[in-house]
């Protein structure tokens, strides 16, 4: 019985039996994704996520205008009082009044609207965004490595529709207060905007450090 262990007698004239095939090594994941300026990184750092996009809620504005149908309807009762009683002076009253109901109520809805969709607020994982203008717009950014502190203002009112405003204090020069106004769900926002600034700045310690 022949030996395992012993090596076949290579025949005289034969070709070379093939050897083990080598096994294929998986390239590395800088080799994988070169750079010009050469290999990448073995971890890159975590892409930027978009968290929350939101406008200010039109309720937070209906302080404003109970105050003005307020303000209106005294208006209204004093020209009624002080009007004289002629077919002429109440037709010239009723026109006044109406113009002066349509003019307020024009005036405080153009202001909601402007105020709504003139602004527009996106905070991601590194950075916090304020869009500006309607026709034109005007981008402000900022960063939260950059952000001190986060703050929770809420009115009565606010309390009631479940809105507030958020602002944050930063240490960038150009804009150290940003305020997030009238919007839903302020706490969940403000709680994103701390945990995400803690992050930043551990992974800023960590950079420095390496």
């Amino acid at each position: 019985m022949a030996d395992p262990t012993t090596q076949p007698t290579p025949v005289p004239g034969a070709p070379p039996s093939p050897g083990p095939s080598p096994t294929p090594s998986s390239p590395s994941p800088a080799a994988a994704r070169p750079t010009p300026y050469g290999p990448a990184p073995a971890e890159e750092p975590a892409a930027e996520l978009s968290l929350w996009t939101g406008r200010t809620n039109w309720k937070h504005f209906l302080p404003g205008m109970v105050l003005s149908a307020l303000a209106l309807a005294v208006l209204t009762w004093l020209l009624l009082k002080i009007t004289v009683e002629t077919e002429g002076g109440r037709q010239i009253r009723n026109w006044v009044l109406a113009l002066l109901w349509v003019v307020v109520a024009l005036a405080i809805l153009g202001r909601m609207l402007v105020a709504i969709f003139g602004c527009k607020y996106r905070v991601t994982t590194q950075r916090l965004f304020i869009h500006k203008g309607i026709l034109s717009q005007t981008i402000d950014q900022t960063e939260l490595v950059r952000v001190d502190d986060v703050r929770l203002h809420k009115t009565v009112l606010d309390r009631m529709c479940g809105l507030g405003t958020v602002e944050v204090m930063t240490t960038d020069t150009s804009n150290p207060n940003v305020r997030l106004v009238g919007i839903a769900a302020p706490e969940w926002v403000g709680e994103q905007i701390r945990a995400n600034m803690k992050n930043m700045r551990k992974r800023a310690v960590f950079v420095e450090n390496v």
